[in-house]
């Protein structure tokens, strides 16, 4: 699979829309976003960025649908 750079290449609005999302996710979840949860929310976020999910409603429906670390 090619990729070309415009596709892997994160703009200045992708990356405020990826820190807003984190913030709420992290708010939602109770977490500071620089505490280890914060960072595992981080990671998922990203994740689920990679894979295609780029909409800013979406990602965050999928980080606080289920509180984070909850069973």
């Amino acid at each position: 699979m090619d990729l070309r750079f415009s596709e892997l290449a994160i703009g200045d609005e992708e990356i405020a829309m990826l820190q807003r999302v984190h913030s709420h996710a992290c708010g939602i979840n109770d977490v500071e976003p620089e505490s280890e949860q914060g960072l595992d929310i981080g990671k998922m976020l990203f994740g689920l960025y990679q894979q295609g999910v780029r909409g800013e409603l979406s990602l965050i429906q999928m980080l606080t649908a289920r509180k984070y670390g909850e069973d």
